[in-house]
């Protein structure tokens, strides 16, 4: 009897230790794939583009780049200011933070836009107006996109109109770095301060 319970007990202890090491492998192989898809996620979502930055210039109101990194932070230049805004100066440097729906809409914009189908230039001859500029690295594409037209692919314009009301919005932080923007090869110096002096005449005291 004593010989049957030890061989009862060894059968017992095989088949728990073989259920143990089956349940150790299959955590493990769990842990594995989730951590593989973590990272895949990660690098999927950190790898939406290389490189984004945008220059925007209306002759008569703002002039400013702005570098999208792959974080929530964007850097901005503002190359010259309206006189009308008080907030802002010229030739300054800020960063600011997009939040989490922020992120979200670029990673939107950029992978839905067929930058490589587009021109490199939308240009048209006339003065002043506005002028903007795209610069993306995105896999292998490496590209710049000026705009200075009546006749532009809507996406671009959208893309446009949500960076500048975006940018319009951030909370500002003014730091002292230099920045290099991809997209600032055509931004143009601010319009000339007229400075009005009345004329003197012979009666005027």
């Amino acid at each position: 009897m004593l010989f049957d319970m030890r061989r009862n007990f060894l059968i017992i202890f095989f088949i728990a230790a073989a259920v143990y090491i089956f349940l150790v492998a299959a955590v493990n192989d769990d842990i594995k794939w989730l951590t593989n898809f973590s990272k895949n996620g990660i690098e999927k979502k950190q790898n939406s583009f290389q490189s984004f930055d945008f220059s925007y210039n209306d002759v008569f109101s703002t002039c400013f780049s702005i570098k999208f990194l792959q974080s929530d932070t964007v850097f901005i230049r503002q190359h010259f200011a309206s006189m009308f805004a008080d907030s802002l100066k010229s030739n300054t440097s800020y960063y600011a933070l997009l939040s989490k729906s922020d992120k979200s809409k670029l990673d939107s914009f950029i992978n839905v836009i067929p930058f490589s189908k587009y021109d490199t230039a939308y240009y048209q001859e006339y003065q002043d107006g506005i002028d903007f500029q795209f610069y993306i690295e995105k896999d292998t594409l490496k590209k710049l996109i000026r705009v200075h037209s009546d006749s532009v692919p809507s996406a671009l314009i959208d893309f446009k109109n949500w960076i500048v009301k975006k940018k319009e919005k951030l909370w500002l932080h003014q730091f002292d770095t230099i920045i290099h923007f991809e997209s600032e090869k055509y931004v143009v110096p601010p319009p000339m301060k007229i400075k009005f002096k009345v004329p003197i005449t012979k009666n005027s005291r």
